[in-house]
């Protein structure tokens, strides 16, 4: 009696592990994996966009882009502004930037940018009311941890933009880091701030830069499928700070305008021609070509303006300024002598920054 017993307990024991296994386990074809891929690209592609800059206000000449998402938009009284996430990187220095999303173009301003975790805000304002991915995993709710060996799909706008929201695929190859999710999706120039998903549909991160080589004693190697996203553990306080504080964090100090040598300004952006605000007798200093939003020199220097000296030391090219501003740090004040053109006559102005 007591065997029949033992051997009644042990049948029902290993019936429930066996059901305990079987209730664990999935098991999928290919064609589900196709599927799901399919299905999670048709629903975030649309949310996915490419981030253009362009040399001039005209919109006329393109000089780069990187890649984004719509995340969130504010409704009033029928027209949005939305919010695009994007990497530091693809908008610094870009005074001219327009959202493209495989149909149309949006202006689009930098919102707040945080240098230090390489990660943006851009907005866009419009009547055309678009698909934008939720604010779910960044207001603390929903927290989706990366896993070794999980697929990951990265959606992007790589080289140029033919190649607008391409998906490529791969697996998380380390995640010692939580600052960071390293993977073997396929990214290039272009895709940077671009998302990374899981195959649930779960944003991980941003795409930010890729390993391409590495040295060794024998010289300089290449190096394959070694990827890196900026992890939600970033993303979701540095978003969120931006967003409700609307104040850009810097680690390097910056005037924030693009130059120019004058005689460079005057052959490649005017075709040899002097344009009227660059004065005849005026070869020494530097040509202001454009203005950074968010850093200090809005509204206190502009397009056209010549720096001439700074700190009371002659401007008189690109090099000599170089020189001078390698040695800035937070905080620094810079006296500027500027001779712009006014009201059709030229004037010398004196222009304090504080980097």
């Amino acid at each position: 009696m007591k065997k029949i017993m033992i051997f009644s307990l042990l049948f029902i024991f290993i019936f429930t592990l066996s059901g305990c296994v079987q209730r664990e386990s999935t098991t999928y074809t290919l064609a589900d994996v196709q599927s799901q891929i399919t299905e999670i690209y048709d629903r975030v592609s649309p949310m996915t966009v490419a981030v253009v800059s362009y040399e001039e206000s005209n919109y006329a000449s393109k000089v780069g882009h990187g890649s984004g998402l719509i995340y969130d938009r504010v409704d009033a009284s029928g027209t949005y502004t939305y919010y695009v996430i994007t990497n530091y990187h693809v908008v610094e220095s870009q005074a001219h930037i327009r959202i493209y999303n495989g149909a149309k173009y949006y202006n689009a301003t930098p919102f707040a940018v945080h240098e230090p975790e390489d990660l943006a805000l851009v907005t866009f304002n419009t009547t055309d009311d678009l698909p934008y991915y939720g604010v779910d995993q960044f207001s603390g709710n929903k927290i989706v941890t990366p896993v070794v060996g999980s697929f990951v799909i990265a959606i992007g706008t790589p080289l140029d933009l033919d190649f607008f929201n391409t998906a490529t695929i791969g697996i998380v190859g380390r995640t010692r880091n939580n600052r960071i999710v390293q993977h073997d999706a396929a990214i290039n120039p272009g895709n940077s701030g671009g998302p990374l998903f899981d195959l649930a549909g779960n944003l991980l991160g941003f795409n930010t830069w890729k390993r391409t080589t590495t040295v060794t004693k024998d010289g300089e190697i290449a190096v394959d499928g070694i990827g890196f996203a900026i992890s939600m553990t970033v993303a979701r306080s540095v978003v969120t700070s931006l967003r409700v504080t609307q104040t850009s964090v810097f680690e390097s100090a910056k005037i924030g305008i693009t130059v120019m040598n004058i005689a460079d300004a005057i052959t490649n952006k005017f075709g040899g021609i002097r344009p009227e605000f660059i004065e005849e007798t005026q070869t020494a200093g530097v040509y202001v070509d454009s203005i950074v939003p968010l850093r200090p020199a809005v509204g206190k220097l502009f397009e056209h303006d010549i720096i001439t000296y700074v700190n009371d030391e002659i401007i008189v090219n690109l090099e000599s300024l170089g020189l001078l501003l390698s040695g800035m740090k937070f905080g620094d004040t810079l006296n500027l002598t500027v001779r712009r053109y006014t009201n059709n006559q030229f004037v010398t102005v004196q222009v304090s920054i504080t980097v």
